[in-house]
């Protein structure tokens, strides 16, 4: 099992390592491409962070490197509007500038511009040179320097020049993909968001503590009833409708409490209050066209965050040498394996995916049990029992009735249960999709669950209805091996009723090949049916994996190959304990004779 579940990280390792590239990659040798559209990009950029597909493959040196000389170009070009690179690139064009040139032309050489000299050599060809170059840098910031070089561009924010401040306010911005300063929490809060979380907000509240007034007693006596409401309540939705009833002057309330000793359920509240109330007070990004004063404030933002992430952007020299093996690609994949963390989806809002998984097969297993039962409560009696009425009436018609079934599509089958069954001019005797009819939060506990078993029965049938063929089949088959064995017929011979020997000597031999479907029990207990769930409008793990794919959700799709891999391990185990079950002559144990 063990060699098995390396292999299988080193495929996933070897599948992210050759996906599609970069859409900005394209552009850059694609003239005229428009690339992806932002959502899509970003998309690309949590996946790559998440994976540390922005770090190399097996050793990471970057924590050794100085990125100062890149950072200071990235930011000088990233601060330029596109007609001023394009005068600049006139400037090397015609080597007046040779100093220049001869540090900045190497520079530009790197970023893997297809045709560049070309393009420089042209002036007709300038304009899209400066917009491919731009594209470039970010790739550089992205790819090649990311984390490693957040200090780098930090020092430049006390440059006096206001375009290089510009253009390394931008890089940090491409550093930390995007916004840095995380100011609530996802849907399933969790313990790991209440770090950047405390940050952003410990940020804002040094600044703005000395300013605001106190909350009056009064407000005070609201405000702390209608917070311990607020912590009380479930649901998210009604949380998020009371949160919205604050104001800025509670501020003054609510940030002792996030940044305080409290509950993570309570810096949830909090978190979505100050949001409520202030919004996104800590401004990270600017235009190229903005003014001194403006760059300034953003300026000071961003040295507040990265002193206050000092330990992660220069970690201490023994971290670093962890870095060198632990900070990679093929590490990361190997500890998101061992500990089940497979980070958040690539799906806005970015919700974590274990979580995700975990709901979904919540979902999912209850319905594919309850079929299974059904499968194989009438599938092995069917098939035993065909076996022993062999040729004659009840094996022609059961067997008839198997090859119907099985010659049905699940998709076929799903589609002809709800036309007769659900809607339409026929029998309406089953809801089309969901898991509960509409206000089954009021229902009891007995309503509630007969409503929930007619809700699944469509879907629960179809499943069964679809493995029930190919099982009994298969079972019939098993037994006909059986029962034609001498030891079948000396038993019959010492005068064993039939019932004896079918039951006792013959079933229990025949289900040693019916054991060995079981390990595909578990994989589709919890797996569950891509085609019926989506039929059925049932959000399980087969819709999931569906969606996942849909929507190139690579986090989910990950977690779900490494999940099956695992469980069909487990499964195939399973199955080998029960062959010692059924028949206690099979031991995998040596002989004496080490045979």
């Amino acid at each position: 099992m063990v060699p098995t579940l390396f292999g299988v990280t080193l495929v996933t390792f070897v599948v992210m390592q050759f996906a599609p590239g970069d859409p900005l990659k394209q552009q850059l040798s694609q003239a005229g491409s428009q690339g992806e559209s932002g959502s899509t990009r970003e998309a690309f950029l949590h996946q790559r962070k998440q994976w540390k597909l922005d770090k190399p493959a097996l050793l990471n040196t970057r924590w050794f490197t100085n990125f100062g000389r890149d950072a200071r170009f990235c930011a000088e070009l990233t601060g330029l509007t596109d007609e001023a690179l394009k005068e600049r690139l006139g400037v090397l064009k015609a080597g007046s500038g040779k100093a220049e040139a001869a540090e900045l032309l190497p520079f530009l050489r790197g970023l893997e511009i297809e045709g560049f000299d070309d393009q420089l050599n042209d002036e007709t060809r300038h304009a899209d040179l400066a917009k491919r170059i731009k594209l470039g840098v970010q790739i550089r910031v992205e790819e090649g320097i990311a984390d490693h070089g957040v200090n780098a561009f930090e020092a430049l924010l006390g440059e006096k020049d206001l375009a290089l401040r510009i253009g390394a306010i931008r890089c940090l911005t491409m550093c930390t993909l995007g916004d840095p300063f995380v100011y609530t929490y996802s849907k399933e809060p969790q313990d790991e968001e209440t770090a950047a979380i405390v940050g952003t907000w410990g940020i804002w509240w040094e600044r703005n503590k000395a300013k605001l007034p106190a909350v009056p007693p009064e407000r005070l006596q609201v405000l702390q009833k209608t917070f311990r409401e607020l912590v009380a309540e479930p649901s998210r939705g009604k949380i998020l409708e009371g949160v919205s009833e604050f104001t800025k002057d509670d501020g003054p309330f609510f940030a002792p409490l996030l940044l305080g000793e409290s509950s993570l359920k309570e810096k949830y509240v909090a978190s979505l209050a100050l949001k409520a109330a202030l919004g996104r007070p800590l401004k990270s990004d600017v235009k190229q066209t903005d003014k001194e004063a403006a760059v300034a404030i953003v300026a000071e933002n961003w040295k507040a965050y990265v002193r206050a992430n000092q330990e992660r952007y220069s970690p201490p020299f023994y971290a670093r040498l962890w870095y060198l093996f632990a900070d990679t690609q093929y590490a990361n994949s190997l500890h998101k394996l061992v500990t089940f963390n497979f980070g958040r989806s690539m799906v806005k809002p970015y919700d974590p995916v274990g979580p995700e998984i975990l709901r979904a097969a919540k979902v999912s297993a209850p319905i594919m049990l309850l079929s299974e039962v059904i499968v194989y409560l009438l599938a092995i009696p069917f098939g035993v029992y065909s076996a022993v009425r062999r040729n004659q009436w009840q094996d022609r018609s059961i067997s008839t009735m198997l090859f119907i079934l099985y010659s049905i599509p699940p998709v076929v089958l799903g589609m002809l249960f709800l036309t007769f069954f659900a809607y339409g001019q026929f029998l309406k005797w089953f809801p089309m999709f969901g898991l509960h009819s509409e206000g089954h939060e009021a229902f009891g506990a007995i309503k509630g669950f007969t409503d929930y078993l007619w809700h699944i029965a469509g879907p629960m049938l179809c499943l069964s209805l679809s493995q029930i063929a190919s099982l009994a089949m298969f079972g019939r088959s098993s037994m006909l091996d059986v029962v034609n064995q001498d030891y079948i017929r000396t038993a019959r011979a010492k005068g064993l009723d039939g019932r004896t020997v079918i039951m006792k000597h013959a079933l229990r031999n025949a289900l040693i090949p019916v054991i060995t479907l079981f390990s595909n029990f578990i994989p589709l207990l919890l797996g569950g049916s891509v085609i019926i769930e989506y039929l059925f409008g049932i959000p399980g793990m087969g819709r999931l994996s569906y969606d996942s794919i849909q929507n190139k959700d690579y986090n989910t799709v990950m977690a779900l190959i490494y999940l099956d891999a695992i469980i069909v391990m487990l499964s195939i185990l399973l199955s080998d304990m029960l062959y010692i079950i059924v028949d206690p002559r099979i031991s995998f144990s040596k002989s004496e004779g080490g045979a």
